[in-house]
C-alpha cells in the first residue's frame, strides 16, 4: 500500500507541473497576443523599437519564454528566432531599421540554464543561422549573419563564440596567413546577390570547410571561393576552390 501511495504523489506532481507548465505558456501566449495587438494595426516602421522593448521585457520576466517560439511575432512582426544545436542558447534579431534601403537589427542571446533570464546582447546583423562545432574539446557556435547598407551594398559575415557561465564570448577560430580573426566578413553589392541566397559563405555539412566567396576589385564574386580547413583546433586558411 505504501509503495502505491508513492505512485499516487508522483502522479498528482508530475499532473501539477504539467498543469502550471501549461498554465506559463497560456499565459505567455495571451501576453504576445496582447503585443500583436497593440502594434499590428500600426505601421511597423514607426514602432518597432517599442516592440522589441516591450518583447525584451516579456521574455525576461518569463521562465518559460526559453521554450516558447512567439508564433505572432515571428509570422507578422518580422521577429527572428534560432537555437544552437545543442540547444544551449537561443537567439533573438529584431528589425530596428527605419524602412529604407539601410537595414538596422537588434539581436540577442538566451541562456536554457541561467539562473537569471536576463539577454545578452550581441553585435551581430541579421541572424540566418547558428552551426556548432567541437574544437580544442569546446562547443564553438558559428553565427551568420548579413547587413544592410546604404543604396546597394552590404555584407555578409561568419562569427566565432563559446558558451561560459551562460554568456557568449568571441573565440578567433579562424587562421588566415597572418592572423587569427574571430570574424570574417565579405561585402556584398546586390546586382550580384538579388535573391539574397547567401552563398557568399558556404559551411560543409560536415563542418570541416568553411568557404567565403572570393570578390574582385569591383566587389564582384569571381566564381571561387577562400576555404578554411578544420583542425583540432581551429579553422586554417587552405587557398582558393571553386
Amino acid at each position: 500500500m505504501k509503495e502505491i501511495s508513492k505512485i499516487v504523489v508522483l502522479m498528482v506532481l508530475s499532473i501539477g507541473c504539467l498543469s502550471q507548465s501549461y498554465a506559463n505558456t497560456t499565459t505567455l501566449g495571451t501576453q504576445e497576443q496582447q503585443i500583436y495587438k497593440k502594434y499590428s494595426q500600426q505601421d511597423f516602421y514607426t514602432i518597432n523599437e517599442k516592440l522589441e522593448t516591450d518583447v525584451v521585457k516579456l521574455i525576461e520576466k518569463n521562465a518559460n519564454s526559453y521554450k516558447y517560439s512567439f508564433p505572432q511575432l515571428t509570422e507578422n512582426l518580422n521577429l527572428n528566432i534560432h537555437y544552437a544545436p545543442d540547444q544551449v542558447f537561443k537567439t533573438y534579431t529584431f528589425d530596428v531599421g527605419g524602412g529604407g534601403t539601410m537595414g538596422t537589427y537588434s539581436s540577442y542571446a538566451q541562456f536554457k540554464n541561467a539562473p537569471k533570464h536576463k539577454l545578452q546582447s550581441i553585435e551581430t546583423g541579421f541572424i540566418r543561422n547558428i552551426n556548432q562545432v567541437t574544437l580544442s574539446g569546446q562547443a564553438i557556435y558559428l553565427i551568420q549573419s548579413y547587413y544592410k547598407g546604404d543604396s546597394c551594398v552590404g555584407a555578409y559575415q561568419i562569427q566565432a563564440y563559446k558558451q561560459q557561465k551562460n554568456q557568449l564570448h568571441s573565440v578567433p577560430i579562424f587562421q588566415t596567413k597572418t592572423k587569427k580573426l574571430d570574424t570574417i566578413r565579405v561585402d556584398y553589392d546586390c546586382q550580384y546577390d538579388t535573391e539574397r541566397k547567401g552563398d557568399y559563405i558556404r559551411v560543409s555539412k560536415d563542418m570541416k570547410f568553411i568557404d567565403i566567396k572570393l570578390l574582385d576589385q569591383n566587389i564582384k564574386p569571381t566564381g571561387k571561393y577562400l576555404r578554411y580547413q578544420k583542425t583540432n583546433r581551429h579553422y586554417q586558411y587552405v587557398g582558393t576552390v571553386k
